[in-house]
């Protein structure tokens, strides 16, 4: 039996590189994550009509790389590396499929390439995908290549690195087309200002893209879009300054918050705080640290985060937890250089310690802020913040110098460290952005419980006491028993009588839209009412004129007749009176009772002919409680109009009114007529008060004089005598009468 080995078509390479890219951002995005695997800190994409360079700062591919991994498709060296080389970054490029991009953008490429194992040489290469014919044996397929020795120069000036020239492009460009390579790569881009470092002291999140290209409108603003969109993405901002701190030591601290954050939060707030250095002066006195400003200059902004739900521009929550997470916290840049001990990995505002012991109020906050609440338990950790502290520690030097302060007393770096010494100066510093913290928690938890309040306020009692209950469960371990069980019945009795209180207030909430149009109806009734008595008066005067002076007797009576009807027309606009001043309809005193029982009988007694009514049992003294004349007269009004229409088929109409007082300091005003009762026994009264509960049958001949009859009159007394602390009630009636009304409220001490 004989062996035979497979072989490739060239052509799969163009095939596997559609089907595995398919996009022409994807490609480039792969050529991007080279770059960062890496280790470049610098990656510079240049657009030219006709060509692409993709360059960067890296350490470089050797002779032996080349041949053994870069001509290798599919190589799973960076599977097994997970790390890269030098700042141990995540590996992010997919395996070998840097070679399929290049040739899926373009037809023609250049790859030149300094190693940092060789930095005297560098490797130059050339292929031309237009040269592979479909058919021909992959491995017979030759690539061009050779070590150079002249210099080549990498993004930033740096000596090593790659460059990738794709020519022949297979696909034009777009802003569309940059602004999805950037969301290709975004998580990889450093948000730190860039900084010229040497090789040797880059950190893992140093890496940037430049994009030029001067042919596509917008090109760097559309690579950057979802970066910014998520620096844009904050719900609270916190932005300190400090200006000649040595002379002063005041700082001025501004908090924002955007609506709705806290949750319920109705519009952006702000608030301001000045504070002195140094802020802890008790610290600063048991460590035998300088009571005087140390720091003369800083400036700071710190933006924090809601790492959960729906985020902006399609950023998905786990992709802005891992930015976070990498970037996060707050770093300190030292004349625009960034010192990277302070950030993500160090936790030098001791957050995350005071989140872990639990702190529940700041030492740095003035007494003035404090409010009953544990408000540090809503520090934000340092996943959710970014932020930058701006200093310059040779302005710090020569600002103490000056100022003829102690040796060693100011900002300072330590020798070969890039970070700041730990004296006063920085113990001030770190206390100053620490009180920024503390003072956002600080209003946070104080917006937090205004708008909790304010949404207490709108719930029902029913739901307030539900609460009671989930409350009460969850501390039941630790209340007695007894105490647990008396306390959970009394709460849930509560919550039975606020439901059916609700109801009722329901009820009578449905009466308001017919009451409200009913009244705006009476008004403009009162208006026309005016105008019309106006007439009559005018009519009767011209008749009687006429018939004085023709000595007719007849248009005389008709004249008396309209007179007539002008007095009972005024008297019922006497009913909309009360309704028709502020003076009338606002409460701001107790009222004499007779006046206004006067006043309402005197308008209504047009309206029920016939009716003897009875005021001598009113106490000229006697007052209702604080309420409006329009209040007192609707409830009369409405008390009268049942006892007329209870009247009609009793043959005796009398209404009859009287007070008392009894021994408990109580009053009372009652309301007895001679009509048919209740048409219900006493005990079931109570009733009556419900909207729509009619129990009154008035004979067919009388129907049409009845006032009302839909069964409201009663619900619309009580509704004000509630609201005015006073009881309405039926009662035994008084002798002679067959029906009595009763409203009673405390009275006024004698």
């Amino acid at each position: 039996m004989e062996s035979v080995t497979f072989t490739i078509d060239a052509a799969l390479l163009r095939e596997l590189g559609e089907r595995l890219i398919g996009r022409s951002y994807i490609a480039l995005a792969e050529l991007v994550k080279n770059s960062y695997d890496a280790d470049a800190a610098d990656c510079e994409i240049v657009f030219r009509e006709d060509r692409i360079i993709v360059s960067d700062n890296g350490h470089g591919m050797s002779e032996r790389e080349f041949h053994d991994h870069w001509m290798r498709i599919g190589t799973t060296h960076k599977t097994g590396k997970k790390k890269s080389r030098f700042l141990h970054r995540p590996m992010t490029g997919s395996k070998g499929i840097g070679r399929l991009s290049v040739q899926f953008l373009a037809d023609e490429m250049t790859l030149e390439s300094t190693s940092t194992d060789d930095p005297a040489r560098h490797l130059y290469a050339i292929v031309d995908w237009t040269e592979i014919q479909q058919g021909s044996d992959l491995g017979t397929v030759s690539v061009l290549w050779e070590m150079r020795r002249d210099e080549l120069i990498y993004p930033n000036a740096h000596d090593t690195g790659t460059k990738i020239t794709l020519k022949k492009l297979r696909f034009p460009w777009s802003a569309d087309e940059i602004e999805k390579l950037g969301r290709g790569v975004w998580m990889l881009q450093s948000p730190f200002k860039k900084s010229n470092r040497r090789q040797n002291d880059r950190t893992a999140e140093d890496f940037h893209v430049d994009i030029d290209a001067p042919g596509i409108d917008n090109a760097k603003e559309e690579f950057g879009k979802l970066q910014a969109t998520l620096f844009e993405n904050w719900k609270a901002r916190i932005r300190g300054s400090l200006v000649d701190g040595r002379s002063d030591g005041k700082a001025t601290v501004v908090v924002e918050f955007k609506k709705d954050y806290p949750k319920g939060n109705k519009n952006t707030k702000s608030f301001r705080e000045t504070v002195k250095l140094p802020i802890d002066v008790e610290k600063h006195r048991k460590s035998e640290q300088s009571n005087s400003p140390a720091v003369d200059r800083a400036k700071f902004e710190i933006l924090i985060f809601k790492t959960e739900g729906r985020q902006a521009k399609g950023i998905s929550v786990e992709d802005m937890r891992e930015y976070l997470r990498i970037f996060g916290n707050v770093s300190v840049y030292d004349s625009g250089f960034r010192l990277p001990y302070y950030g993500s990995s160090q936790d030098w505002l001791n957050i995350a310690t005071d989140q872990g012991r639990r702190m529940a109020t700041s030492a740095l906050l003035p007494s003035r802020l404090n409010i009953d609440t544990r408000y540090l338990l809503d520090l934000p950790a340092p996943g959710r913040i970014f932020g930058i502290v701006e200093i310059d520690t040779n302005y710090e030097r020569s600002t103490a110098e000056k100022a003829k302060a102690t040796l060693g007393t100011w900002l300072q770096i330590q020798p070969g460290r890039d970070r700041l010494a730990d004296n006063a100066s920085f113990e001030q510093l770190r206390d100053l952005v620490r009180f920024s913290l503390d003072f956002y928690a600080n209003r946070f938890r104080l917006l937090s419980i205004k708008s909790i309040e304010e949404e207490h306020a709108k719930e029902s009692a029913a739901k307030t006491f539900n609460r009671a209950v989930t409350v009460l469960e969850r501390s039941k371990d630790e209340i007695p028993k007894p105490a647990y069980q008396e306390i959970r019945r009394e709460i849930v009795a509560a919550k039975k009588a606020a439901e059916v209180q609700e109801q009722s207030i329901d009820q009578r909430a449905a009466l308001l839209a017919p009451l409200a149009t009913a009244g705006i109806t009476a008004l403009a009734m009162n208006h026309e009412l005016a105008r019309e008595i106006r007439f009559l008066e005018l009519t009767s005067s011209k008749l009687r004129s006429v018939a004085r002076k023709y000595k007719i007797k007849d248009l005389e009576e008709i004249a008396d007749t309209i007179e007539q009807a002008h007095r009972r027309f005024h008297s019922l606009q006497e009913l909309f009176t009360p309704l028709l001043s502020n003076e009338d309809r606002e409460a701001t005193d107790r009222l004499l009772a007779q006046p206004i029982v006067r006043h309402v009988v005197r308008a209504i007694e047009p309206l029920m002919p016939g009716v003897e009514f009875s005021l001598g049992g009113i106490s000229g003294d006697l007052r209702f409680p604080i309420g409006s004349f329009s209040e007192w007269s609707a409830i009369l009004q409405n008390v009268l109009s049942n006892a007329w229409n209870a009247m009609l088929d009793s043959g005796r109409s009398v209404i009859s009114f009287h007070c008392g007082r009894r021994r408990r300091g109580e009053e009372y005003l009652r309301v007895s007529d001679t009509g048919v009762g209740l048409g219900v026994s006493l005990d079931e009264s109570e009733k009556l008060f419900d909207p729509f509960e009619r129990h009154l049958h008035i004979s067919e001949n009388n129907r049409s004089i009845a006032m009302g009859g839909q069964g409201l009159g009663l619900a619309i007394v009580r509704m004000i005598a509630q609201r005015r602390a006073t009881r309405v009630t039926f009662v035994q009636p008084e002798r002679g009468f067959a029906t009595t009304f009763e409203m009673s409220w405390r009275g006024t001490s004698k």
